[in-house]
């Protein structure tokens, strides 16, 4: 990736202070914050976008996992493009579809974005770090097209206002994440090292709760408020934020070991896991569950949503603690050996 510190701060901070600024606009109905945050995010979303177009024209690989993120960057562009001109037009009172524009960022962004990005990275780090079996041919080479064209089956029922076209891409995005999340769990069955591990947890967490996912919108018709929620919260806080948990606390600590190897550190480089302790994985993984039950949990008792915030903000907490002692422990190896 080009520039990479530039890159990091262009679109960590406006990300952050953006954040704020929509979520603050919206709470406090203030237009001046969501246009503040239309500028900050866009600026953020661009820079990232710009430079993850760049590393992707400069591989020189041609796989599956490629050609799922160029998908996934394509998604995430659209997301961001209809998510600003939504925050703007709802901030300066503009005559637009809300709804319909709503849905269409809404799929863009979790079945485009979220969705191909999982899928496209996990076709490397589930074979690499969890010691499984490839992939089959026919499903890296055909999941992300097909979950591409489910999306755009998507976004044409929308615009022809077709229910029945709605319902067929709908059922055929859940069907492919059916296949993903089962041929998944199938993997890591069959992984060659068979030790509990804290970071496989998490991902098998994230597989079932997609596959819950998928039933609760297949209920969804019997009970749509109760079931369409739950279907959202186990495919966001089940589904999507345990696979990122779980690939954070294995790619972190690989690219921390890889970098001292790589920079001619020959001894006293740590393994993987003294670089973040697995003890803390575990806590983070317990925890993360019992925030998921507090979310379902708020889908009955409303007060859960205390609950679901406290396990939000300790989670947040907790991977905080385990980035800085991985950075802590690089430093101090750095300086050991510079001694």
């Amino acid at each position: 990736m080009p520039a990479q510190r530039w890159v990091a701060w262009f679109s960590f901070l406006p990300l952050i202070v953006g954040t704020l600024s929509l979520a603050g606009g919206f709470l406090l109905h203030e237009p001046a914050l969501l246009n503040l945050a239309c500028w900050l995010l866009g600026l953020a979303f661009l820079t990232f976008i710009a430079a993850s177009l760049i590393s992707l024209s400069r591989a020189t690989a041609q796989n599956a996992s490629k050609n799922a993120l160029w998908l996934a960057i394509s998604a995430l562009t659209l997301a961001v493009t209809l998510g600003s001109l939504l925050a703007h037009g709802y901030a300066n009172g503009l005559p637009l579809n809300y709804p319909q524009l709503a849905l269409a960022h809404i799929a863009l962004a979790l079945g485009g974005w979220v969705t191909m990005l999982i899928v496209g990275v996990s076709f490397q780090v589930v074979p690499m770090f969890q010691l499984t079996p490839n992939y089959p041919k026919w499903l890296s080479a055909g999941l992300p097209p097909a979950l591409c064209a489910a999306l755009l089956l998507f976004l044409c029922s929308r615009l022809l206002e077709s229910a029945p076209l709605g319902y067929l891409a709908e059922a055929l995005f859940w069907l492919l994440a059916v296949s993903f999340a089962t041929i998944t769990l199938k993997l890591q069955s069959q992984r060659r090292r068979r030790v509990a591990d804290a970071t496989l947890s998490f991902f098998r967490l994230g597989m079932i709760s997609l596959l819950l996912a998928a039933l609760f919108s297949l209920l969804a018709p019997f009970s749509p408020e109760l079931f369409k929620m739950s279907a959202v919260v186990t495919f966001i806080l089940g589904f999507a934020l345990s696979v990122i948990h779980g690939m954070l606390y294995k790619i972190i600590p690989f690219l921390i070991w890889f970098h001292l190897f790589r920079g001619g550190i020959k001894k006293g480089v740590p393994n993987m896991k003294e670089i973040i302790p697995e003890a803390w994985m575990w806590r983070h993984l317990w925890l993360h569950f019992l925030t998921l039950l507090a979310a379902l949990m708020t889908l009955y008792w409303k007060a859960a949503v205390w609950l679901l915030a406290t396990g939000l903000a300790l989670q947040g907490i907790l991977l905080c603690f385990a980035i800085v002692t991985a950075i802590t422990v690089y430093r101090r190896t750095l300086t050991g050996m510079e001694k």
